[in-house]
């Protein structure tokens, strides 16, 4: 679901006194000047993961820059090797789509469950939808109901509305499980969430 991409770039809203390439970027990007936004960032590129992950998003959605998946592709690939959640995320988005590659939910699932690790909200819900509708594995959906709660305890809407409407097709055993499971996943900052 594409609007759970997550973009960094609003991370750095507030501007300071003396604004650097970032917050030169992400404000331009938010005027909507893609072209200043990318040129402010090309200092950062090469070494900053949340510039990575925000070049693949506007080579994905075509803004400042033609859309090009295999571009966007190479951005998050590389946001993802250095560990941003973002990165992870919308790569695990372009291998569930089969944008620019063919379709792969294993990958997706193993870069959705490694940004989901990192109390990534969006990555949560994703690979609960994953779980939830069998997408390259067995439904599960206590494990995705799991997700769906960790990800609205963090404030996104749409999981709690995901949660909520799971909750009408599940028995209370298992929602009781789901919520232990939530619990626990939350106590030991996601990492142990199986």
């Amino acid at each position: 679901m594409r609007k759970f991409m997550i973009l960094a770039i609003l991370a750095a809203s507030t501007l300071s006194a003396v604004a650097g390439p970032f917050e030169d970027g992400a404000s331009a990007y938010k005027r909507g000047d893609y072209s200043t936004a990318i040129n402010r960032w090309r200092p950062l590129a090469n070494s900053d993961p949340t510039i990575q992950n925000n070049y693949g998003v506007m080579y994905m959605d075509g803004k400042g820059v033609k859309r090009d998946y295999a571009v966007a592709m190479q951005w998050f690939s590389r946001s993802a090797s250095a560990g941003s959640s973002l990165g992870q995320n919308n790569l695990g988005g372009l291998y569930r789509d089969g944008k620019g590659v063919k379709p792969d939910y294993a990958k997706a699932a193993t870069f959705f469950q490694a940004a989901a690790q990192q109390g990534n909200p969006a990555a949560q819900v994703n690979l609960g939808l994953m779980q939830m509708n069998g997408q390259g594995m067995r439904p599960d959906p206590v494990h995705a109901y799991m997700w769906f709660d960790v990800a609205a305890t963090q404030g996104l809407a749409q999981a709690a509305a995901n949660r909520n409407g799971l909750r009408q097709r599940m028995n209370p055993r298992d929602v009781a499980t789901a919520t232990q499971l939530s619990a626990r996943c939350r106590q030991t900052g996601f990492k142990n969430c199986g």
